[in-house]
This record gives structure tokens, sequence and C-alpha cells, in this order.
């Protein structure tokens, strides 16, 4: 028993890759996703790399199912238990108008209705003091009164982050009564104040959870009978893994699992090559994906929107910083009513797909124009398992072209463009908006869809490298490979930094790591023998703001924390929001840790011998994002060996994806089997 597996589900493609430890051997897959079977897709997957599941010593899984459900509305019935007088806060939430300038804005739509918040007499200070007793015979009297279709529950209590009590006496209280209610309470989520965040944690996280909890047990089933006897592990948004037991207490925690597993992964290659700073770039085939890692740690958010900033519902738990936009290969072309070019966010998915495809769609997407452009070669599309149709690809384009009025290799031309374009944003909202230049950074580029667009959106940004790992077309599978057990700890601690006494300070954080260490050995299934290290940070901010800056605690403080710490402060202020007050008092408003239990991970991927080379490039057409077409060299992924360079223009085709090399570009094989490309001279 020797195989590791990874199956990560997105929206067109199930993707898997597979480490046997006994021989170091890694195998691929990719199969179309199963929209209204994903477990079904996972198994084909299985399948389809040949893998016999008796052999597996854990199975690694990472899926879109609990953010779908909040982004398309398809949770569960939900209620919600609340402090008396605090019914609507909900609905309320923070009266920000995050679009000022839209007069058509539309505040965020709350997933309770307001009959189902029933409120529960109990009342704690800030400090968890009782003020009230909680009322169980009315916390009865209520759950028996829910409606036979209310499926989930939740309970927030204010103030509950500094005494979970009262809650755990009505989550308790609830499930006795209700056994088939799926309850979140919400300090089992997050120990933080801000109670309108607090209960939209529990609030999705119990709005999900019926539906995870399902396809979680379907998913087990069909590999215990497969006679799969190792244990199914769960990537997290925050880029480690839990239990399926964990994943399914405690879903909220899986809303980004697939693509935070890519982050990962594209930490971990850029080590050995000595690049930290990096953009991981995840295009896939419903939408594309940008995160910061600088100096070898993925960003992270403390606070994260479901659905975006504007309207989009903020969960407590911490998130890689990930902003994710409609245009994956599946995206789809369309006019708006005034004539002009849109592309996304609506995908065609892995039914019906691409024009391409030919499995029935006929409107045009990404992935149609590439196939026009000459981008994609249609015969070896999944290494040639799945040929594309290319008249299906040029007709569905042609329709729109017909529409502007333009040839079709126009259209296909402008549909690139708005996609990087588009892609362009995503990345400069994780740089430029938040005080970096891309062109300090490199570009990770991977999925499906990634490698064919990453040089021109590295063109557009500056950007001087491109990083293409190896198996780009499933990197985020491999990713999962690579990730530790993580689990991340918060408590509320107000106080003004030069205030604070050190030794608290510290002897607080201790507790923190005891507790995320016991949850790491015990809910995660952490060996007693694997090394564990702990990541200690703060919540900071200028006396008067609102929201924090998170920052790592300086190990090598030496009595001088506070000092050190509001040095860091104010540089990372300075970088964010382009100004910083020295002089102006900082407050703390949480202490965090993370505690993260090493894995074994596989080891670097070696280049094919030499005696796979091909004897000579062959050249095809390509249209390129400046609208010319040029006649480029065509090189397989697998012919090439460490310190092969290839000279653009060309394509280099990996079975999974191509990567699309402009005239001044240069693509060089590294250690790893990755491809490191220097971007139009950007380097020099």
């Amino acid at each position: 028993m020797s195989w590791r597996i990874a199956v990560d589900i997105g929206g067109t493609f199930t993707d898997l890759v597979a480490w046997n430890q006994a021989d170091g051997v890694l195998c691929r897959a990719k199969v179309l996703t199963v929209a209204d079977s994903p477990a079904t897709g996972v198994m084909r997957a299985i399948e389809r790399a040949g893998l016999e599941l008796s052999d597996s010593t854990q199975v690694v899984h990472g899926s879109t199912i609990a953010i779908n459900a909040v982004l398309q509305g398809t949770g569960a019935r939900t209620a919600l238990l609340t402090t008396r007088g605090f019914r609507d806060v909900l609905e309320m939430g923070r009266k920000s108008r995050p679009d000022m300038y839209n007069l058509f804005f539309r505040p965020r739509i709350c997933p309770v209705p307001r009959e189902l918040r029933i409120e529960i007499p109990e009342r704690l200070a800030h400090t968890g003091d009782v003020l009230e007793p909680l009322d169980l015979d009315v916390v009865q009297a209520a759950v028996a009164a829910l409606p036979d279709d209310v499926e989930a529950l939740a309970v927030c209590f204010l103030h509950s982050y500094a005494n979970p009590d009262h809650e755990r006496a009505a989550a308790q209280r609830a499930r006795g009564l209700r056994p088939d209610l799926y309850v979140s309470a919400s300090t089992d989520l997050s120990r933080e104040a801000r109670e309108y965040e607090r209960t939209c944690t529990a609030v999705v996280n119990a709005y999900v959870g019926p539906l995870v909890v399902g396809y979680l047990d379907t998913l087990s089933a069909h590999l215990h009978d497969a006679g799969c006897e190792a244990p199914l592990m769960i990537t997290q948004s925050n880029g480690g893994v839990m239990t399926a037991g964990v994943a399914m207490r405690e879903p909220v925690r899986t809303m980004e699992s697939g693509p935070a597993a890519g982050v990962t992964g594209a930490a971990f290659v850029g080590a050995p090559l000595d690049t930290h700073d990096l953009i991981a770039f995840d295009m896939g085939g419903t939408s594309a994906k940008a995160c910061v890692v600088m100096d070898g740690v993925p960003e992270m958010s403390a606070e994260y929107y479901i659905g975006g900033h504007q309207s989009g519902l903020p969960v407590q738990v911490p998130f890689l910083d990930i902003i994710e936009v409609g245009a994956g290969g599946g995206s789809i072309a369309h006019l708006d009513a005034g004539g002009a070019l849109h592309v996304g966010p609506r995908s065609a998915g892995s039914s019906p797909g691409p024009a391409a495809y030919g499995l029935g769609g006929t409107e045009p997407t990404i992935t149609d124009a590439n196939v026009v452009a000459g981008r994609i070669d249609p015969d070896y599309f999944l290494g040639g398992d799945m040929p594309l149709d290319a008249s299906l690809a040029r007709a569905a384009i042609a329709r729109v072209a017909g529409q502007l009025g333009i040839a079709v290799e126009q259209c296909a031309h402008a549909v690139i463009r708005v996609a990087n374009s588009i892609m362009s944003e995503a990345i400069r909202a994780v740089t430029v908006e938040r005080g970096r230049d891309p062109r300090d950074f490199t570009l990770v580029a991977y999925g499906g869809a990634g490698p064919v667009h990453a040089t021109a959106v590295a063109r557009e940004l500056n950007i001087p490298r491109v990083l293409v790992p190896a198996g780009p077309g499933t990197f985020a599978a491999y990713g999962m490979l690579v990730t530790d057990l993580r689990h991340d700890v918060a408590r509320t601690l107000t106080g003004r930094l030069d205030a604070l006494d050190s030794e608290m300070v510290a002897a607080r954080f201790a507790e923190l790591e005891a507790d995320a260490a016991a949850y790491v050995r015990t809910r995660l299934q952490g060996s007693a023998e694997s090394p564990m290290h702990f990541i200690r940070k703060l919540d900071l901010r200028y006396v008067g703001q609102f929201h924090p800056l998170t920052m790592v605690v300086p190990g090598d403080a030496n009595g001088q924390f506070a000092d050190l710490t509001a040095e860091r402060f104010h540089r990372a202020h300075e970088e964010r929001y382009g100004h910083c007050a020295p002089h102006e008092p900082i407050e703390v408003g949480a202490l965090r840790v993370t505690a993260v239990g090493e894995v074994l991970k596989p080891p670097a991927e070696r280049s094919p011998s030499s005696s796979g080379r091909q004897a000579s490039a062959q050249r095809r057409d390509v249209l390129y994002e400046d609208g010319v077409r040029r006649s480029a060299s065509v090189h397989r992924r697998d012919a090439l060996v460490t310190g092969d360079t290839v000279a653009g223009p060309a394509v280099i085709e990996d079975p999974a994806t191509s990567v699309v090399l402009g005239e001044s570009d240069r693509a060089t094989v590294v250690d790893g089997a990755h491809l490191l490309i220097s971007v139009q001279g950007l380097l020099a």
C-alpha cells in the first residue's frame, strides 16, 4: 500500500495526481466532471489512472461543492437562533456600500428569511460574564416549532466568543430534540468579535452542511466499495488539509479548497528554484484565480467574502487571499444589449462544454477562440484522448463574428483579448491595488488554460518571468500532495500595542499553540512523530480604524516586542495603503496561531531522457494577442530535457495544456521539469 492519491473537482474537469511513495512514480489523469454526480467523476479519474484503491495510503480531495451551493443558492433551508434584540443583524450587515457610485446597487441577500430568525432570551457581557441566563425552555420551543423542511440550524449569541457556554447548551438541546437537523454553533468555527461576521460564518456553515455531508458520505461509500481503506482527507481554504469528518462539521473551511491547493503547490515548486515572490495564476475551465506568495508564504485573509466583496457574505475563518474571476476555458462570449463583447462569467462547464468538445455545446467559448487561433491543437487535446472539432469551434465563433460584422479570426482575437484583460485585472487586484509592483514577481501559470494565456497576461502587466510547473493541467491536484496538515485558531484581544504585557501575550500564544497542536494531532490525525511548527500573528490597526492588518509576530523580539511589531506594521501599512502614521497609537484586535503538521512530499520530477526528443519541430500559424498570425515552432513537452531552450514564436504542447511563447519569449527547462520563461526580454 503506497499510493497517495489527490483528486480536484473543477467546473469542467476532474483532475487526479497520484504518488507512489515506494518508487517515487507520479501518475496523472484528467476526465470531464460529472456535474450531477461529482463522486462519479472522482471514480472515473481513478479508473482512468489505472489505480487499485486497495494499494492507497491516503486520498486527498478538493471540490467546489460548498462554494457552488452558496453562489447558486442551492444550500439547505436554514434557521437561526440569536440573542433577543439581534434578530436582524444578519440582514442589516455593516450598512456599507462597496459600490458607492452604482445607482442600481443592491444589498447582500440574507440567506435566512426573517421568520426563521428566532430570538432567544440570554445575554453575555463582552467579558463573557452572564448578564441574563439562557432560557433553554425557549430554545426547546423554538426548535420544536421549526417547519419540517428546515434542514439546518445556526446558533450565534452576542459575545459568545468570550464565553461559548450558552451557544453550546443551545446547540446540544437542538441536536437532542431534532437529530435530523444540521446544527452549527458560531464558536465552533470562530472565537472572534464582530457579531455580523460571526453570524454569517455560522449560517453559511449550516447552509452548506447537509449538502457537503451528503456528498462526502457518497464519495466515502464509493471509495469503500472499490476497496479503499485509506483515510479521506479534504483540502482547506487556508492551504492545509483536514479529515473528512472535520470537513463535515466545518464545511465553511472548504470553500476554496481546490484553488488553495494550487497556491500551496506554487509556493512549493518555487522554493527550490529560489523564486519566493510569486503570483499563482490558475485558469481552469470555468474561472481564473490569482493569489500572491510573498517570501514563499501564500497571502492569507482572516475574513473572506464568498461571492466577492461587493455582494458576497463575509466568513470569519482563514482563507488564502484568492481573487477569482469568471474567465475560464469554458467561459462564454456574448454581446450585451449595447452590442459590446463580453466573456463570462457564464460557463459551458463540462456539459455541454465548449462547442469544440462536440458534446452539444453551440455557444462560443475561450477554448473555441484558442482553437480558431491555432493556440490549441485539436488532435492533441488531453494528449489525443479527447480530440476537438475545429469546425464546430469556428462555427460557434462565427455566430458572434456575424453579430459584430467582423471576420471569424478577428472575433477569436477579440475574445482572447477580452479574456486576457479580465485575468489581468484579477492579478492587478492582488498586486497593484495592494501597493505591489507586478514586475517584482514571477507568474506561476497552471490549470488547463493558464499556460495558454500566461505570457500574454505577463506582457500586459510587465511581469518578466513565467514559471509553468511540471504537469500544469493537473497542478491543483499536485498541490494537494504537498499540502500540510494545518489548523488556525484566533482569540479576540483588545488593547494598545505599547501597553500590552509581552509575557501575557506570550502566555496567550502558548495556550493557542497547545490548542492548535492538539487539534492537529487528534482531529486531523497528525502523527506524533511528524514535524510541527507554529506561526504567531497579531491583528493590528491604528486607533480609530476599522479594518486591521494581520502581521506575523517577530520571533527575535528580545524584549522589544512592541517596538519591532509596530515597525513591521508601519511598513505594511505604507505598502498596502501608500501611507503610514508612525506617531499614531496602534491597537491589537486579535491573536492568531497557525499550527502546521508537515507531511511527506513527493521529490522533484525529472525531465525525460534525451532519447525522447523530436528530430525537428513542426510549425503552424498561431494568432497572437496583437492580432498578427505568426509561424510558430511546435514542440512536445515530453521531448524537452533539462537545459533545453525554446525561442518564440513557439507552442510547447503538454498533454493537458499548451504553452504559447511570443516572438521574443524564451522558455528553458529547469530542475524539477518546470518551464521558466523569460517574457519579451523584460528581464534584460
